[in-house]
């Protein structure tokens, strides 16, 4: 409504939904140009969207992987050797240092 309780003069205050009384406004002051540049700057908000959702689906599968090599990772580094770290030579026959083992006199 106006001041003073008057009626407004157009009938976009009449209209059910705002959403489309805000358009026809729009296009009777801006003209259909105006009217396309919104429509095709909501296009493009959804299009970006779409594209949006893969992508961040990809990088939260890629961060579970990334998480899960390193945490395999850390298991193989901290856990200790289960056999003799030398698989050339045998301890148990091998007397001195790899040197003394190498050249037997």
């Amino acid at each position: 409504m106006t001041p003073g309780g008057a009626r407004p003069s157009t009938p976009d205050a009449l209209a059910l939904n705002p959403t489309v009384a805000l358009l026809r406004m729009l296009l009777e002051r801006n003209g259909t140009w105006a009217l396309l540049k919104v429509f095709g700057a909501f296009a493009l908000f959804l299009a970006l969207h779409l594209v949006r959702v893969p992508l961040v689906l990809l990088v939260r599968v890629l961060a579970g992987v990334i998480g899960e090599l390193d945490g395999y990772t850390s298991r193989q580094i901290t856990t200790p050797p289960r056999g003799p770290i030398n698989h050339y030579y045998d301890p148990a026959t091998t007397v001195g240092s790899w040197e003394h083992a190498r050249v037997r006199t």
